[in-house]
């Protein structure tokens, strides 16, 4: 199913674009189909090994500080409802992500039929991404507020997992959480926050790939 969705991913894309992709299987099989069709176009990600891939596979990878705008960005979820919400925790990239979703004229999720909900459960915990100096305030209000929260920590070496701009990830249960969205909207307003897992009114577009073939479901109207 993951490579019928790449397909009808690629099916956006055109010659000379800038396009933004995210990480996993799903985009894995796109840079596939990008590069069998010897379109030329350039590409920004969040993600080490995306980027690896596409140069291994001859397709320009660009910075994203250097990059002012996006054609049509991709990437994956953990779970998407119908009003396009999605989460996106596993890779503690998610601030680049949104900023990718940012540039982009369009932003599509990437997902097979189990990833959509019809709300959203929290399989995964809310990840949040805090600068180093705020951690103990951060954790100390997610207590307050009644949250169960812990600072993610790596499999293979001591300490915590730190973002790429040398931020804390911590990761927040939020299976039990009433109302996730307004909870999401407290969060981020905590001094230090830089960003959460949660993605509201920033997808466009969702490719969901099914046994029966591929559902499209969009949002319009999306302002910049």
């Amino acid at each position: 199913m993951k490579r019928k969705c790449a397909e009808a991913a690629f099916g956006m894309i055109r010659e000379g674009m800038t396009i933004g992709l995210g990480g996993g299987e799903t985009i894995r099989y796109l840079i596939e189909f990008i590069h069998m069709s010897d379109l030329r176009v350039q590409v920004v990600t969040p993600s080490t090994q995306t980027a690896l891939l596409a140069a291994r596979h001859e397709i320009e990878v660009v910075p994203t500080w250097l990059c002012p705008r996006v054609d049509v960005a991709f990437d994956g979820c953990n779970e998407i409802d119908p009003d396009l919400n999605c989460l996106k925790s596993l890779g503690a990239i998610h601030t680049q992500e949104k900023i990718i979703a940012a540039m982009a004229d369009t932003f599509v999720i990437l997902a097979d039929e189990t990833k959509l909900r019809q709300q959203l459960v929290f399989d995964h915990p809310l990840t949040i991404e805090v600068m180093k100096e705020a951690f103990s305030y951060v954790l100390g209000q997610l207590f307050e507020m009644g949250l169960h929260a812990a600072a993610r920590q790596p499999q293979e070496k001591d300490g915590f997992v730190i973002t790429d701009q040398g931020n804390i990830v911590i990761d927040v249960d939020f299976s039990n959480v009433a109302d996730p969205i307004e909870t999401n909207r407290q969060i981020l307003g905590l001094c230090g926050v830089v960003d959460t897992s949660l993605f509201t009114g920033v997808v466009d577009k969702a490719i969901v790939a099914t046994k029966d073939g591929v559902q499209v479901l969009e949002k319009p109207n999306r302002a910049k």
